[in-house]
């Protein structure tokens, strides 16, 4: 049997954090473990009722053939033709405390009804909570989302692809984006292009923060207008199932000031810097401060920002990057990459990375357009 997933890393998180059962319901969790499945009627809304909808993916430690799936009776169809590995579909009528119900009596029935077990904390109903912890008032509950972060921090090849192909859709889309703008265009006009582009290539949009200088204000506005001479960026974020692409490009009407140049030039020079360091066994707080310490070069460094974080279903997943991370890079982890200078009477100069580490380096992803994109006036 192959699973989505590293099971024998799975084990090993689940041995060392005490855990019996780990039950998974977030909906980038519940693909993840299956291999992309997510009951298609909720995909953009969970409501329902005056409860809503609620899926559990449970995965037994050391008893893998004994995992389980609880979902609503209409799904069994639909999670059958997905070819979802996991054996046991546990119906349950819709809403939260349905599913719990059902969800008490597996874990019952598996005999873990006196042990420690693992729930997204962050992510699991509040009333649902309340009724599990009352009818299992013997079990240890425990955090399952380091867990989870970690066990995603390292993309399989079928994930690379799919991110490679996000950030590809994305960088293409902003281009196109920007070759659509004219003198006056609002920065909400800007986000509705850039969701048509978007919808086209079947990328799911997840947000838009539009930036048109020498203003600081990201939240597109039917008030806020590109105007000739101005600088503007696009920092945007897209999905495909649920793998999320995150960058930004900068653009101009007209011919940049040289100030705004020589930010953005500064912009690539540190993400640059900073990308050619990456490689397998390079600490992740190296990077960090590498990156704060060029971007502190310049005589406008007091205006500048350094971000370096992973990403992948989750922005800021795992590898955790601080300047006191220890933790050494590895094959397949994702990391996202930022540099700003927020510089006044100009705007707010930003360039957004994505790199995939590889086994000798790192490639690029979405790397279309890092320089200005100048609009002819």
């Amino acid at each position: 049997m192959e699973y989505p997933f590293d099971l024998e890393k799975l084990e090993h998180l689940m041995e060392s954090s005490g855990v019996s059962l780990l039950i998974a319901n977030s909906r980038h969790n519940v693909r993840y473990l299956t291999n992309g499945y997510y009951y298609h009627f909720h995909t953009y809304s969970d409501r329902m009722g005056s409860s809503r909808y609620v899926a559990f993916v449970g995965l037994p430690r050391n008893r893998i053939q004994e995992s389980f799936f609880v979902g609503r009776k209409e799904e069994r169809e639909p999670f059958r033709e997905s070819r979802v590995w996991i054996p046991y579909f546990l119906e349950a009528l819709r809403g939260v405390h349905t599913s719990v119900e059902v969800l008490v009596q597996r874990i019952q029935q598996l005999g873990l009804d006196k042990g420690s077990i693992a729930i997204e904390f962050p992510y699991f109903p509040a009333d649902g909570f309340q009724m599990l912890s009352s009818r299992l008032p013997w079990v240890t509950w425990v955090d399952a989302t380091p867990i989870l972060n970690e066990l995603r921090a390292i993309k399989r090849p079928d994930e690379q692809r799919i991110m490679q192909e996000a950030y590809s859709k994305l960088a293409k889309c902003i281009l196109r984006t920007y070759e659509q703008c004219r003198d006056g265009i609002s920065t909400l006009e800007i986000e509705k292009i850039l969701r048509k582009e978007m919808a086209k290539e079947d990328l799911s949009f997840l947000f838009a923060l539009i930036c048109a200088g020498p203003g600081f204000s990201r939240v597109p506005s039917p008030h806020i207008r590109w105007k000739q001479g101005e600088i503007l960026h696009i920092d945007a974020g897209g999905e495909i199932a649920d793998y999320v692409a995150d960058i930004c490009r900068m653009g101009c009407l007209g011919q940049p000031s040289s100030k705004a140049e020589a930010l953005h030039a500064a912009c690539i020079e540190v993400q640059n810097g900073v990308r050619s360091l990456i490689r397998p066994g390079v600490p992740c707080g190296e990077l960090v401060s590498i990156g704060q310490r060029l971007a502190s070069q310049y005589e406008f460094s007091s205006y500048a920002r350094f971000v370096v974080h992973g990403i992948g279903m989750v922005p800021y997943e795992p590898p955790e990057c601080t300047p006191q991370s220890n933790r050494p890079l590895e094959e397949g982890m994702v990391l996202s990459i930022e540099t700003d200078f927020l510089y006044p009477g100009v705007g707010h100069v930003k360039i957004e990375d994505a790199v995939l580490v590889t086994h000798t380096g790192y490639v690029g992803l979405g790397d279309a357009g890092r320089e200005f994109q100048i609009i002819p006036s």
